[in-house]
């Protein structure tokens, strides 16, 4: 499948906000790393904050529909979609390390940017704790568990497990590490009776 040039900018940028940060990037870096005229970049995108906030989104946009997904397939049963869900941020956060070191960096230092990339993970956090509610009033989720918090610590948990394997060099979607969070996790749920 052909990627068209946005995408292709769109990543070009994502690769240069993470490795620059956001106040260090510039629309000349985007495309370079991009590989494409700066016409064609302006032809898109008219700023950086533009494009910085498309990338962001798209992201933000990918992981709901992803966690989604497991989260509506009726035919798992609530084990195994609030394992599918781990799994499927570790995979998500595996194949997508510029992007989650983004999202756990998101700060840009200019408050009117930092407040709209904020409602972009409301979307996410709010999908999460719906869905973690509903768990929790069905008798799966402890009752004394805070629900935005454990929404918050499942994403932080998967997200900075993710930024450190990838400054050390090793895998994240590996089977030792999957089981090393699925405890952490089984500590929030109820043993259900059967």
């Amino acid at each position: 499948m052909a990627t068209s040039k946005k995408d292709q900018i769109a990543q070009g940028a994502l690769t240069a906000f993470a490795q620059l940060g956001y106040s260090e990037t510039t629309m000349d870096a985007i495309a370079e790393v991009a590989q494409v005229a700066k016409g064609t970049l302006y032809y898109h995108f008219s700023t950086k904050e533009e494009l910085f906030l498309y990338v962001i989104e798209k992201g933000v946009k990918m992981l709901i529909y992803h966690v989604d997904s497991v989260m509506q397939n009726e035919e798992l049963s609530l084990d195994e979609r609030m394992l599918n869900v781990l799994d499927e941020h570790l995979r998500f956060f595996s194949e997508n390390h510029e992007l989650c070191f983004l999202l756990l960096s998101v700060f840009t230092g200019d408050e009117q940017r930092d407040l709209t990339v904020a409602n972009l993970l409301t979307g996410y956090f709010t999908m999460m704790e719906t869905y973690l509610k509903q768990m929790q009033e069905q008798g799966y989720i402890r009752p004394d568990i805070e629900i935005g918090t454990l929404a918050s610590g499942l994403f932080g948990m998967v997200g900075f497990t993710a930024i450190r394997k990838q400054y050390r060099k090793e895998p994240l979607d590996t089977q030792e590490n999957r089981h090393t969070l699925r405890c952490f996790l089984a500590g929030m749920l109820q043993a259900k009776q059967s």
